[in-house]
């Protein structure tokens, strides 16, 4: 008989089980849902802070955004006569995004952003910060720029 080289289909097969085994159990341990659910709230609150600013700067109104660790809310002064009345001093009027639902958003469970803040943008989309300001979720960071306004993301 001749010698071949090769695998056996039985040996081909227990590697096959082993490498699933593996990703059943350890795969999640790399990637768990934390993870994704920080990444998830940091990227729905750099969509919202810059959407409060363009919503400031399209409606000539003053913008408030609240952030604390657990949530963040957009809103506005009310309007009076067509504009702004800036004598609202309640910034009762939440900020409405194209389907109807206010601008507003909790964290997921376990996910926090730091520091707590609040600030107005104005017509110009600058902000009322004396000072830029690093707004963390979990290991993802983002600088508010208080002269313009502008969120960056590295």
């Amino acid at each position: 008989p001749t010698s071949s080289t090769g695998f056996t289909l039985v040996e081909l097969v227990v590697v096959i089980m082993i490498i699933g085994i593996l990703g059943a159990i350890a795969m999640p341990r790399f990637f768990g849902s934390r993870a994704f659910a920080e990444r998830g709230y940091f990227e729905e609150l750099v969509a919202a802070i810059r959407f409060a600013q363009k919503a400031a700067v399209a409606t000539g109104c003053p913008v408030r955004v609240v952030l604390v660790p657990g949530s963040y809310q957009v809103n506005q002064q009310a309007a009076s006569g067509g504009r702004c009345d800036l004598s609202d001093v309640t910034w009762a009027t939440p900020v409405m995004l194209m389907d109807g639902q206010t601008l507003s958003g909790i964290a997921p469970s376990g996910v926090a952003a730091a520091p707590a803040l609040t600030w107005v943008f104005d017509s110009l989309g600058q902000t009322n910060l004396g000072a830029d300001q690093a707004i963390s979720v979990g290991p993802y960071t983002m600088t508010l720029q208080a002269a313009s306004g502008y969120v960056d993301t590295p």
